[in-house]
């Protein structure tokens, strides 16, 4: 009894460590929704984007999450230029209104699903509070 009980709690206790998304885990997970795509915004003299880019972004790429996704960069050299079409590809350039209705700072991230934007947050903060909590649960 007391061995069969120990079994158990140690399976309880492992459990965490499973990859429940794996397609082995037998748990059942949601449909597949398409992958979901990352493009991050930002400006080679815009401190919070020197400073993401430094600090948080070698951490998310090598996340598991990260190796779930797409991912794009749109970096301009100067921080007034960001939103010009020589650094935004075509199919892209849409997306730029909602940085405008954001208040137009970067750093900025799009989280888009089948090509339609599911999410646009931006700022110093939006990071830690908004994006990768998304990323984290969508991917």
């Amino acid at each position: 009894m007391m061995a069969g009980l120990f079994v158990w709690t140690a399976g309880l206790a492992f459990t965490p460590l499973l990859d429940w998304r794996s397609p082995d885990s037998g748990f059942v997970t949601r449909p597949n929704r398409g992958k979901l795509t990352v493009v991050y915004v930002g400006a080679d003299d815009c401190a919070p984007c020197i400073r993401w880019r430094r600090e948080r972004r070698p951490d998310f790429q090598r996340s598991v999450a990260f190796q779930r996704i797409e991912y794009r960069e749109i970096i301009a050299p100067k921080l007034l230029s960001a939103l010009e079409d020589q650094y935004w590809p075509e199919p892209m350039r849409s997306m730029r209104s909602l940085i405008v209705k954001a208040g137009g700072g970067v750093p900025h991230w799009f989280l888009l699903r089948n090509g339609r934007v599911i999410m646009s947050a931006g700022g110093d903060s939006a990071w830690d509070r908004q994006v990768w909590p998304t990323i984290v649960m969508e991917s």
